[in-house]
């Protein structure tokens, strides 16, 4: 996502902010959500059981976002099997967390795209793991993996995305990408071979994007949607005009 797009997605924001009544702004201790508008209701009652274990790297930008999803994540599982650390750039000497996961590369892999990226139906079923995903925009993860050494060396694991995002209050790069909570929440119930956890993951995102909406947010397409269609604005580069004039793929381009 370029610098203009973020700055769009928090001009965004802010009206979406500005949009809620003032008297709503009592916020709910658990979720941090005005009260009229919280997820505590589509949240699960109790934490998911699940096996496998989420470690969330997330770019100190995304903390300040009011739309991100890893805290979902955060309240709809175990606080031993979800752990979110901030910061730019990760090694395993400086957090403890990431080097015990990289103690056991086996059964440890990051979600990231990549030529060397295995397919989530390729990872064995029912076994317990320890999973990495960036959380940021495409921008921050990309510089995050780049920045973190330690991370180059682990097995690395991309989604078979068969249909569009739900997270249609914030701009995704491609139709394939996803927000964190989507991620986690498909990876999870492959991992445990349990549909449902997806289903009640997708409750609290689905209940945050309606409540965005009813409050005036737009519905967001993709950028590679809004440049196929010829709705993006913006100038685009001449490597995806050379890909459009040959009628290839972009999205490749985008990330």
């Amino acid at each position: 996502m370029s610098a203009e797009d973020d700055l769009g997605e928090v001009l965004g924001e802010l009206l979406n902010i500005q949009s809620e009544p003032q008297e709503s702004r009592k916020l709910c201790d658990r979720c941090c959500r005005p009260e009229k508008v919280c997820l505590c209701p589509y949240l699960p009652v109790k934490p998911l059981p699940v096996k496998s274990k989420l470690l969330i790297l997330q770019h100190p930008s995304e903390e300040k976002r009011c739309l991100r999803t890893a805290k979902i994540l955060e309240l709809s599982l175990p606080s031993d099997k979800c752990k979110v650390i901030r910061g730019k750039r990760f090694n395993a000497n400086r957090y403890p967390e990431l080097s015990e996961a990289l103690k056991n590369p086996e059964k440890t892999f990051l979600l990231f795209p990549g030529k060397s990226s295995q397919q989530l139906e390729t990872v064995e079923k029912c076994d317990p793991h320890n999973i990495i995903i960036i959380d940021g925009t495409w921008g921050e993860a990309r510089c995050i993996y780049h920045n973190s050494n330690d991370l180059k060396n682990v097995r690395k694991v991309v989604l078979n995305v068969q249909k569009r995002s739900n997270y249609v209050i914030r701009t995704q790069p491609t139709e394939e990408s996803l927000s964190t909570v989507e991620t986690a929440a498909i990876t999870l119930a492959h991992l445990e071979d349990n549909r449902s956890i997806y289903d009640t993951l997708m409750k609290p995102l689905q209940a945050l994007c309606t409540f965005q909406l009813e409050h005036g947010a737009a519905h967001h397409f993709s950028k590679e949607y809004l440049i196929l269609n010829g709705l993006y604005k913006k100038p685009i580069t001449r490597k995806i005009q050379k890909k459009l004039g040959n009628k290839q793929e972009i999205k490749y381009c985008i990330r």
